[in-house]
């Protein structure tokens, strides 16, 4: 063989294993590429799971504490029907007794001071 077919032979050669080197080394650089975002995936899936458990905890103890404030809420919606209805009685008990005055007012109003002084006497002794 002839010297420049040599040269041209082996510079193939040492093309051929530079391309092969460059291939081998980009080829593991996307490797170990792959293999950190599937890592990086694996994490943020463990930190979604956890986040998720945090906040569906969260969501409970609030579910809890709205139906604690729905009972309490409740309970005071019934006193206040309750002092509602206690001050619509003592209202009618009121209009009973005013109507009583102003018939007996009407009552003095006919009334001479004899009369009026015995009916005060009887009132209040």
């Amino acid at each position: 063989m002839d010297s420049p077919e040599l040269r041209e032979l082996s510079s193939r050669k040492i093309s051929v294993a530079i391309l092969i080197w460059v291939v081998l080394i980009f080829s593991m650089f996307f490797v170990n590429q792959c293999s950190k975002n599937n890592q990086l995936k694996r994490e943020i899936s463990k930190m979604r799971k956890e986040m998720k458990t945090d906040y569906e905890e969260r969501i409970k103890k609030r579910e809890v504490i709205i139906q604690s404030l729905r009972k309490d809420n409740e309970l005071k919606r019934k006193e206040i029907e309750r002092m509602n209805n206690k001050i619509d009685s003592l209202d009618k008990v009121k209009r009973k007794i005013q109507i009583k005055y102003v018939d007996r007012i009407q009552e003095i109003k006919i009334m001479d001071s004899e009369k009026i002084k015995n009916y005060w006497n009887e009132e209040f002794n």
